[in-house]
Parts: structure tokens; sequence; C-alpha cells
């Protein structure tokens, strides 16, 4: 029986406890504590748990203290910028760790982290759950077996707007950073993070490998203005990422779209073109007219579960999906898109409008958006590389990232 505690059960963690419910009908698993500093927030959740004979925490050290000898691994499903703390107090108590996405805001902080698992003897993998869909790991083998040939480009797509309410759930939602901590929260970071996640997965064409960055051309912008600039984080992004394999991959993102659509990823090979849409299905075009299609996987959560628990019952690492030295790769890139840019630069409000009278769900909408990430994705390209592009768009240098090991260093809040 592998003895299961959770962190941070108010928000997207009780996701994470109805998969391991789900998963422990097939295999011995048990949530035996959970910690939150929020409990009083959420009674109906705390009932369900006490039902459940789980023990509550209001305070996560507290539990891993007391729990030594009486847990195997926790999960840490908290604030972006509480991350590193929790995984390293984890790691020093004796738990193998499931983080959720994404690690941390910086490179230094995964460093720190991978630096106290690996003193403990401890395994840690990082929720990103779609690298464990069925569709995913197709797409891998397509062109880890070389069917596709060398793959030339990487993009992807993705208009998913946000409104009022999405930016008013915590204290760090759309900011910058939270208190003292870098936090760089937006489409990039955060809600569409599976996305670089997965194209830097496939951008290696090594089984079970994720492509290292070397340098990163971006342009991050902030079309609402509902917060000061100095803490307002992107809500749109034009990525180009570099990698050491010599594919190009371009995130095409953005919170203020006038539609809702994507992720949709195009892979350029020599071979062919395949076509990965997040909710549907990938898609292969053969050059030679051939067809090979993978419908989408809505277990992967339970996948990813399961990842988890089998690495911990081994007590070997080896067959994670997804450790904090493959995350690396994205924060790595995340934070090079960051310097690229420099900045976060403000869209015109001319260039904008409001959508919804309801003042929960009104949102920020740029005009034209829609068109310019699929063009921008078609191409592929940046916003500020397109013949005609925007008036607000700005163009930007690439920034290298060969021993880059710590954020920022040209990157400036104001």
């Amino acid at each position: 029986m592998i003895r299961l505690g959770v962190v941070g059960f108010g928000g997207y963690g009780w996701n994470l406890i109805e998969a391991i419910r789900k998963v422990s009908a097939q295999r011995p698993c048990r949530i035996v504590a959970a910690a939150d500093t929020r409990m009083q927030d959420f009674p109906d959740k705390v009932e369900c748990l006490t039902r459940d004979g789980v023990e509550l925490f209001d305070d996560a050290t507290k539990m891993y203290r007391d729990l030594r000898g009486k847990c195997d691994a926790v999960y840490i499903a908290t604030s972006i910028s509480s991350h590193a703390p929790l995984v390293v107090a984890a790691a020093e108590a004796g738990y193998h760790v499931h983080l959720e996405k994404p690690p941390a805001a910086t490179v230094q902080e995964v460093d720190r982290m991978i630096e106290a698992v690996e003193k403990a003897g401890v395994l840690c993998l990082v929720g990103f759950q779609a690298v464990h869909a069925k569709d995913v790991r197709f797409v891998k083998d397509c062109i880890v077996s070389g069917r596709l040939g060398k793959v030339r480009t990487i993009a992807c797509r993705a208009g998913w707007p946000r409104n009022r309410k999405y930016y008013q759930r915590n204290d760090w939602a759309g900011k910058l950073t939270s208190g003292r901590h870098w936090v760089l929260d937006g489409p990039a970071t955060n809600a569409l993070a599976h996305q670089l996640t997965n194209m830097l997965l496939w951008a290696s064409p090594r089984e079970g490998h994720y492509a290292v960055p070397t340098a990163v051309r971006a342009e991050l912008y902030a079309a609402r203005g509902a917060e000061p600039a100095a803490s307002r984080s992107h809500d749109t992004a034009a990525i180009e990422i570099l990698t050491a394999d010599g594919t190009k991959a371009y995130f095409l993102a953005s919170h203020c779209s006038e539609s809702l659509f994507g992720p949709i990823t195009e892979i350029r090979a020599e071979r062919g073109t395949l076509v990965w849409q997040g909710d549907r299905q990938a898609t292969v075009h053969y050059a030679d007219g051939y067809e090979e299609t993978c419908p989408h996987d809505p277990e992967q959560r339970l996948t990813m579960v399961t990842n988890f628990l089998d690495a911990v019952e081994r007590g070997a690492g080896a067959g994670l999906r997804c450790t904090l030295h493959d995350a690396r790769n994205m924060v790595l890139a995340l934070n090079g898109a960051h310097e690229s840019s420099r900045g976060v630069h403000a869209v015109d409000p001319k260039q904008t409008y409001r959508a919804d009278d309801d003042t929960d769900a009104e949102r920020t909408v740029v005009r034209g958006l829609d068109d310019l990430l699929n063009a921008a994705a078609q191409t592929p390209c940046l916003f500020s590389d397109l013949p005609d592009r925007a008036p607000w768009t700005v163009a930007t240098e690439p920034f290298e990232l060969t021993a880059y090991d710590r954020f920022p260093t040209q990157f400036r809040a104001d």
C-alpha cells in the first residue's frame, strides 16, 4: 500500500485527489493526509476528506514532520512561488514528490529542487499530464522511429480567452511577482505550459528525451490594463525556441483572443506533416500519401498518477515521464523568452475592446488577434515578423541560453 499526502487540495489539487481515488480501485494506494492553509474556504472538501479518514493539516511542514514513517509520497498543488520551498522540505523529510506544473518560475528554483531531491535520494515527477497521453506519445513515436524524418519546425497556436474572474481567483494570477517571488504567470507559464513542454518533447528525436533550448526570441505582451504595469505579466505571447537538435519551435498563444480555439500544433518534417489537436486527435500526412491518426486520450491524468505510483513502488525514477531535469528545459525556455522580450510590452488600448456585460465575465479582446495567431503559426514566425504586422508589435533579439542559470539578467518588470 502506497501512502500519499496532498499539499494544496482546495484548487487543482482536488482533481488530483479524484484521480488518485480512481486509480486506487486498480492498485493499492491511499491518501492518508492533506494540508491546506485555507481549509475554511472549502468546508465540503474538508468534510469529504475527514469522512474518508484523511488526517488534515493547515501547515505542510507540520504534516511532513508528523507523517514520517506513515507516508511515502506527497502531491504538491500549490501556488507557483511556493513550489521550491515545499519540494525541498518534502525531499529533506524523505518523501517522493509529485509536483504540479509549472515546477517554478525560474531556473534557479528548479536547480535548487533538483539538488534537494538528488541529495535525499527521492523521486520527483512534474505534473505535465499531457506528456502521458497516448496521442502525445504517438506523436513522439512518429519522430523517434524516423517515420517523419528530421523535424524542421513545430508551431503551436491557441486562443484561450480568460475573463476578470480568472484573474481574481488568487493573488498571483496574471502577475509577474507574488510578494518578493517571481511568478511570471501567463499562458506560456501556466494555462498552456503543457504545449511548451509537448513541443520540447517532440523536438528531440530521442526516446524519453526533451530538447534543450539553446536560444529564444520572444515577444511578450499585456493587453489587460487592470494591473499596474510593473506587476502585470503577459497575456499574449509569441515565442521562437531554437533547440540543440536544430529544430525551431513556435509558441503563439493568448488569453485575449477573439474566440476560443486550439491548442493546435503543426509539425513540419522531411517526410510529412503532423497536426495535433489537443481535444481531438493527432493526424500524420506523409509525403507518399499515407495517413495515420491517433485519437485524443481523456485518461492522461490517471496515467500520470499511475506513472508516479509505479516509480514510487519500484523506488527508481527511470520510467518517470517528466522529471525535474526534463521540466527544467521548459522553464529555461520561459526565462529566455522573458529575457529576449526584455519586458512585457503593453498593447495600445485603442487596439482592444471589452467583451461581455457581466462584470466578473468581462474580458479584454485584442482586435484581429485570431488572424494574427493563425498567420504567425502558418509561416511560422513571430508577430513582428509578419509582412502586415500589427501596430502594437515589438521586434526583439534572440537571447542565448548557453550556461544560463539565473533569472533575470536583462528582463525588467517596469
